[in-house]
């Protein structure tokens, strides 16, 4: 899903990195001259707006339907994962074959070393929240 930003002073340009919204706090705050807190989560985006081929981030990380669905997507692969334990179900995607994501890879005995990597990924990440920016 892409993010557009204005900012004044900065000629309109295209980037490819991944971003999340918890980066517009920690962005907005650089571009305001603000200090930017050491623990948030986000990141500051000025990189990108300096230069649109800096790369801020390596994969992005959903969480959505009420904590039932978990998305990690990276460069080339797309993982969802339903359920906290999976239990639900599971989805990988190769974005670099199959961009529509038809083709759904986590059953599939080649990828199953993916799947856990990148459930292991979803797994620290959780935990990472749960250790949230508010938390001392």
């Amino acid at each position: 899903m892409p993010l557009i930003v204005s900012v004044p002073g900065k000629s309109p340009a295209v980037s490819d990195s991944f971003v999340e919204l918890l980066d517009l706090y920690p962005t907005t705050s650089a571009l305001c001259g603000l200090e930017v807190p050491a623990r948030l989560q986000g990141k500051d985006l000025t990189p990108i707006l300096n230069d649109p081929k800096q790369q801020v981030r390596d994969a992005t990380f959903t969480i959505s339907g009420g904590d039932k669905a978990f998305l990690w997507r990276e460069d080339r692969w797309a993982f969802i994962q339903y359920g906290e334990d999976a239990s639900k179900g599971m989805e990988l995607f190769d974005m670099h074959q199959d961009p529509q994501q038809f083709t759904n890879l986590a059953n599939s005995p080649a990828h199953q070393q993916q799947v856990k990597h990148l459930r292991a990924k979803i797994a620290a990440k959780l935990a990472a929240i749960r250790h949230n920016d508010l938390q001392p």
